[in-house]
């Protein structure tokens, strides 16, 4: 699956992106953020991408609901990903434009975006 939740713990969920991305694979990430949100709960977003391709271009990206409403309860995003994609994801995150803080890390700095993120 390109698209799956590696680790779920109190306020952190681990994701794993490889290959393309499609829309309905990240709503399903939202889907399973939501639930562990609960009405209230804050929760950050370790994200790891691996061999990561883009995103589906055939796919409805205009869908920004999750961010509307939810956007308060996310403290923070990190992604780690290869430095190629770094500003194509920042866009696609919405990064300087939400409320919480989200930092873009490369493979070899795994580990800081580990410690980061708590």
């Amino acid at each position: 699956m390109p698209c799956e939740i590696v680790e779920k713990e109190e306020s952190l969920i681990t994701i794993k992106i490889s290959g393309v991305l499609k829309r309905s694979e990240l709503a399903q990430m939202e889907r399973v953020a939501i639930e562990a949100m609960g009405p209230a709960r804050k929760i950050k977003f370790l994200i790891l991408t691996e061999n990561f391709q883009g995103w589906d271009n055939k796919d409805n990206w205009e869908d920004v609901s999750f961010q509307f409403e939810h956007d308060q309860q996310i403290e923070k995003i990190a992604i780690v990903g290869e430095k190629q994609w770094r500003e194509l994801v920042e866009v696609f995150v919405g990064k300087g434009l939400r409320p919480m803080d989200i930092q873009y890390f490369t493979p070899a700095e795994t580990t800081i975006a580990r410690t980061w993120i708590q």
